[in-house]
Order: structure tokens, then sequence, then C-alpha cells
């Protein structure tokens, strides 16, 4: 996601916010926050502490030994520009030489504003091995490359030429994939397209890009694809971006990845539009006649922007309706989402930096039909903490059952990695069905306990911005339930 760089702020936390683990101890217990100073969202939860919790069964595998786990991060934005005097090094070196010269004891993580350096990226890696040292597949919803990466590495090398950059961007996708698959080894990785992902610029990525081409090779041989499944990739993800494989040890169920870059606003490449529809409703139909079960993963969410629009209502007062997407690809998503809702188990998706999700409802409402799980980001150029999902998932239904977030406190004095939150814990009931989602959902509004861990949680504990505000809570509560231009004026679903 394309976003304006924060400056250096002397505010080590805004004096709102109670501390971390006391705030956390407060919530996690259900005890009403309604009588912290400044944090009540008394104007938006006022319908009391409704925090009933759900059954044990939404969030544990039906039976012993159908539990997996698998892990997801995004949008990393990886920089290696971090330090400038390093660069014409790594543009002269193979990808297997980086992780020497990159290599410093006393490089510190990336500050609030700044994209991941290299040591921010070994100990996200270094953490996630840790806490999950056996996955059965690790997802990765896209942003690979940094910020500007296409006017830095001229500015910095010298080299204009477009060769160079591309050479450039394929050894530091080769640093980048190896070492996650270093700490992983024999785990498949999946890979999506990020609007950073490109050799064209932000958003401007072009159907049969070299981007493509120079990172076909790489990502197939991650995902461990073989034979027919192999030669499936290799004749969609060069072309625009795309491919479907079947999940690990599974011939019944598969994993469908978009490029949804080409449906967004800011995307000039309008003719690789369509084809991306066209393969999403191939894989879609073919899966439901041969009775297999999907997920779906992609870089951009469709629905609202709320931090675009708590923006302007800040501003103006109005509230109004800001898609990442474009409406008609937007809601055709939405539609061939509803439509093959007991196809689609599980959707994933990146791009806003924050850790949040999409319920979808079809045309007569009621319970919602998906439920799009949103991973916060890795960079922490937005102001956020970074932060990365941990799932617990049913092997057998393919459901998921729950989800542990780990983040690290940059604005600590010794930032380290350590555990945000269980949602189960969090929110009572964990992920398994659409009942579960619905009861989250609205408790968020009418449970003062729920609806500030979920404030909290959403930036993972920045000391740097405080975008959910008793103000704005009602937007960013909005936009997780409609997820349409259609939604929006006809109101929630509830």
């Amino acid at each position: 996601m394309s976003h304006a760089i924060l400056e250096p702020s002397q505010d080590d936390r805004p004096a709102r916010r109670l501390d971390r683990r006391a705030f956390l101890k407060l919530a996690l217990s259900g005890a009403c926050l309604l009588a912290a100073p400044g944090l009540g969202f008394d104007r938006v939860l006022a319908a009391g502490p409704d925090c009933g919790d759900g059954a044990p069964e939404s969030f544990t595998a039906a039976a012993a030994g159908r539990q997996g786990m698998f892990v997801v991060f995004s949008d990393v934005h990886f920089d290696p520009f971090a330090d400038p005097s390093k660069v014409k090094a790594l543009a002269g070196a193979p990808a297997t030489a980086w992780g020497d010269i990159l290599a410093d004891p006393a490089q510190g993580f990336a500050p609030y504003g700044q994209d991941t350096d290299n040591a921010l990226f070994l100990a996200f890696l270094d953490d996630m091995a840790r806490r999950a040292p056996n996955p059965d597949f690790l997802l990765f919803p896209g942003d690979m490359l940094c910020h500007r990466f296409w006017a830095t590495y001229p500015r910095l090398t010298g080299d204009a030429s477009p060769a160079g950059l591309l050479a450039f961007i394929a050894k530091t996708a080769t640093y980048f994939f190896s070492e996650v698959a270093r700490r992983f080894p024999g785990c498949p990785v999946f890979a999506a397209l990020g609007n950073n992902d490109s050799v064209e610029g932000d958003y401007r990525i072009a159907p049969d890009s070299p981007y493509l081409a120079v990172t076909a090779p790489l990502l197939a041989q991650l995902s461990q694809a073989q034979g027919a499944q192999r030669q499936a990739f290799m004749e969609t993800y060069p072309r625009y971006g795309c491919y479907a494989l079947p999940l690990p040890g599974r011939e019944d169920a598969r994993l469908v990845v978009l490029n949804d870059i080409f449906w967004t606003k800011r995307s000039p490449q309008t003719a690789g539009a369509r084809p991306v529809l066209d393969f999403l409703e191939r894989e879609l139909a073919m899966a439901a006649r041969r009775g297999e079960r999907v997920w779906l993963m992609t870089h951009v969410p469709p629905g609202d922007n709320p931090r675009s629009s708590s923006r302007d209502y800040l501003k103006t007062g109005d509230t109004r309706y800001a898609p990442l997407l474009l409406d008609a690809y937007n809601d055709a998503l939405l539609r061939r989402l509803n439509e093959h809702a007991a196809t689609v188990k599980a959707a994933f998706a990146g791009h806003v930096h924050r850790d949040a999700f999409r319920l979808f409802y079809g045309a007569n409402a009621g319970l919602p039909s998906g439920n799009m799980r949103l991973v916060p980001s890795i960079s922490p150029i937005t102001g956020n903490n970074p932060g990365y999902h941990v799932y617990a998932y049913d092997r057998d239904s393919l459901e998921l059952l729950d989800v542990q977030v780990p983040y690290a406190d940059l604005g600590a004095a010794q930032p380290a990695w350590e555990l945000e939150y269980v949602y189960s814990k969090a929110y009572g009931r964990g992920l398994r069905a659409p009942a579960d989602w619905q009861a989250m959902y609205r408790q968020l509004r009418d449970c003062p306990a729920r609806g500030q861990a979920f404030a909290a949680a959403f930036d993972l504990r920045s000391r740097r911005i405080d975008e959910i505000t008793p103000q704005t809570f009602p937007i960013y509560w909005r936009a997780l339930g409609l997820a349409s231009q259609a939604s929006f004026t006809a109101g929630a679903p509830l």
C-alpha cells in the first residue's frame, strides 16, 4: 500500500492510553471500560456489556489430530536501501552474499514511519520460526518490496537502466524468500502480489510483466508445485499474477491466489482486470463441480477504506464510502464469494497494514456468507507496530478455528516480539462458523471490553498513532461489515 511517510515524533504514548498490560488484563477479564477516562466509547457503546461467550467447539477441532497450524504474514516491504552505504555492494553481489553484506549487529529495528530493515526482517522470521516451528504451510498476501523502490535504486546506484532495476528486484526476492525458506525447510510457501511488487511502479504492474517472469520460477519452487501443477502455475502466474494449487496434503481443496491490483482504483492497467475475474470464475466453478473446497488469498480487500473515511468524517462531519477497489470488480468479487459460499471456506488479504477483517453478506442479509481475515503488516511505515497471524484450523473441514497475533512494540526501550492476543480469549469464541463471526462483530459494538480490545489491537498497540477513537469507532466498525457501495447505501445488515 502506498503511504505518506511519518515524520519522527517526540511523543512516546498518547496520554489517553492505559498501560498496555493493565489494559489487556481489564479487556480480557470482561471488565467494563466505560469508567476509564477518555477510553469509554460511551457515545457508541451504549447498549451495555453484552459479553457472552461462544462454545469451545468454535475454536477447537472436532477430533484429536485434526487441528493444523499455518502462518500468514503480509506487507513486509523489505528495504534493502536502509543503509545506503551498502547498496552498491548489494548491486554487485549475488543474492547468496546479501546476508553477509547486510549483517550489522548494531542495527536496530526500523522505527515507526519507515519500512522493514534487515534487523526487523530477520527478527520477525526468527520469532515466527520459534512460535510456529512446524506449520503446514505459509501464506504471504504480498508487498515484498519497500515503497519508492523504483526511484531509490537508480538514485543510490547511478544505474537508471530497466535491466539493472529488474536484476536488483530479482536478487531482493531471492534473498527475501531464501531467508523465509531457511527457517522453514520443506514447508510450502504461497505468495500473492502486492501493489508495490512490480518493476513498473506502485500499482502499475502490467500483464506479462518482467516482474512476473523473473519471480515465477522462485514462487513455483516455494509452492512445491510439481508436474501438471507446476505447469498450470507457469501458465497463469507469468501472465496475470494469478494461480491455483492444491492445499498441501489435500486433493479436495485448493488455494486460489488472485492479483487484484488490476482491480484497484489506482491501477492504470485496465487490460488485466477482466482476465483476473475470468480466472476466479473458472476456479470457483470448477471447484464447485468437483466438490472441492477453496481458500482465497489476494492483496487488497474489498469494501471501505475506513482510514480515509474517518479522516474525511473528522474534517467535514460527513460519512462516505471510500473503496479500495473499483466498484464493478469489488461487487463482482462479492457476488462470486456469495454464490460460492459453500465452497470458499477462508479468505485472506493484507494491504491495510492493520489487524482487521471483512464480513460478506448475501442478498437476504442474515448471517454473513464469508469472512476475510486482514493481516497486519511487518512494515511500520504507517505508524503501526509490526505483527502477523498464526492460525489453528480443522484439517478435515478446512474451517479456521483460532488465531494468535504476535507483535513487536517498537516504542519500547528494547523492542522485542511478544504475544499480542489470542482471538478466542479476547473475543470469547472462535472462527469456525458464521454465527460466531456475527456475534463477535456485534459485540465489538455492544460489549465495551471487546470493542476496546479490538481498537487497541487494530494497530497492534502502537505508541505512535491512535486511529480508533470514540469519534471514529463507528466508521471503522461499519467498514468491517459493509463491503460494497450498495450495502453502505442500504445500511448495516444487522
